[in-house]
């Protein structure tokens, strides 16, 4: 197991939610939080965005600086009341800690900057709300929106820039292409076909820019989508709003239709439209739903 804990992270289950809500209110009434997006967007911080298809994602920089703020802003109340969310915070993820440590603003900047095992923390803490909001796609499309703006309006980074000053397109990574892929389960976005079961699965599936390179938009794995050939030539250099449609993880009747076919038997596909009449031991069998079965 130890040799593959780096493929998982772990969820500490500290309030997850409270900051991925926070950071989906900055952004989506941006305006109302602008000085302080402004502190993590703004000037030279735009290089940061133009950065092509970095692991430590635009959304990851943009939540290390909101998470920060969220987590310590009881230090300026440290004369006046004890930290306890911070506090919790640290227990939670095993930070060693005294009460000296946090008895002013100035002791615990100190503290912090020296610990270690404090700014790992931070960074677990980051990747936990990274996944949570990684999946809602139409949060991410707000986020590079706004990640757009800081990218038109800076005068940096002209070496990533072509002469229409938007970013430089370049090859999309094959780890940004997975970890698309296995967000969007396989299906095209936009018109919900199933790419997983195509033949020429590479030759059908496109990775779109969801805020087009040609409206300032980043060469990041978080504004990426998977698309099906026919959509993206249709959707072009537009930038078009994406799917609000999600596939479910329960459907609502047990009795629809299912598409099913022998494994060793590519083409044909027979449909149930009672999905109780199939075993759950019928091992022998492909089953797909309705909307992701291939053309026959």
């Amino acid at each position: 197991m130890a040799d593959k804990r780096r493929f998982y992270y772990e969820a500490r289950s500290f309030s997850i939610y409270y900051f991925a809500n926070a950071v989906f209110n900055i952004v989506t009434d941006a305006g109302t939080y602008l000085r302080g997006i402004e502190d993590i967007l703004g000037d030279m911080q735009a290089l940061t965005l133009m950065r092509p298809f970095h692991r430590y994602t635009n959304l990851h920089h943009f939540l290390d600086g909101i998470l920060r703020e969220l987590l310590e802003e009881e230090v300026e109340r440290l004369d006046e009341e004890p930290p306890r969310f911070l506090t919790k915070f640290m227990q939670t993820y095993s930070v060693p800690f005294s009460q000296t440590d946090i008895v002013d603003e100035e002791t615990f900047y100190d503290f912090a900057a020296q610990s270690e095992r404090y700014q790992a923390s931070i960074d677990e803490l980051i990747d936990e709300v990274f996944h949570v909001l990684f999946n809602d796609v139409r949060f991410l499309e707000s986020f590079n929106g706004l990640c757009a703006t800081y990218i038109d309006l800076s005068g940096f980074g002209d070496e990533l820039k072509n002469g229409s000053r938007h970013l430089k397109r370049v090859s999309i990574p094959a780890w940004a292409k997975r970890a698309i892929f296995h967000r969007d389960k396989g299906e095209c976005r936009e018109c919900k076909r199933s790419l997983a079961a195509t033949v020429n699965q590479v030759e059908n599936e496109r990775y779109d820019h969801m805020i087009p390179l040609a409206k300032f938009g980043a060469n990041d794995v978080t504004n990426l989508q998977l698309l099906c050939e026919p959509c993206n030539l249709k959707k072009a250099a537009r930038r078009q709003p994406v799917s609000p449609l999600y596939p479910k993880a329960i459907l609502e009747d047990a009795r629809a239709g299912i598409f099913v076919r022998p494994r060793q038997d590519r083409c044909s596909w027979t449909v149930i439209e009672d999905a109780s009449r199939i075993s759950t031991s019928a091992v022998g069998l492909c089953v797909t739903t309705r909307g992701n079965a291939p053309p026959s």
